[in-house]
């Protein structure tokens, strides 16, 4: 195996990396390298670094704080969401609803409430960043 020097005075590139493709995306990465006045293997270590990095970014967004947050809200939505049905549930049954399952619905309200006002304090300093 000869070893290939890379442009640029990087380490040098002695290993090689087989690639199928079809004529389309073949024509598709020969244009691209063209465009840019580079070889198709570079073209191609460039275009996974840019990719590696637009990843590394959404893991960044998936796990941040703020997206942590909003997942918190939602479960927390959910649950009151299900709360909510259970107590429509029993007083559409029994066409009678107590005093508890009025109290408990308008706390679950109240609850509604305060979870889409954090919601709009984290969206508005999300919207600052």
């Amino acid at each position: 195996m000869r070893k290939r020097s890379s442009k640029g005075g990087g380490a040098q590139r002695s290993i090689q990396v087989h690639l199928m493709v079809n004529e389309e995306e073949a024509a598709m990465i020969r244009a691209a390298a063209k465009k840019r006045n580079q070889t198709v293997s570079l073209t191609i270590i460039e275009a996974v670094k840019l990719l590696e990095g637009r990843l590394q970014v959404e893991e960044e967004e998936h796990d941040s704080p703020t997206v942590q947050a909003l997942r918190d809200i939602e479960y927390q939505l959910r649950r009151i969401g299900r709360n909510v049905n259970q107590i429509a549930h029993n007083a559409n049954r029994e066409m009678n609803a107590t005093i508890e399952d009025e109290a408990s619905a308008s706390y679950a309200v109240r609850q509604c409430r305060e979870l889409i006002d954090h919601l709009e304090v984290i969206i508005t300093q999300a919207d600052r960043k």
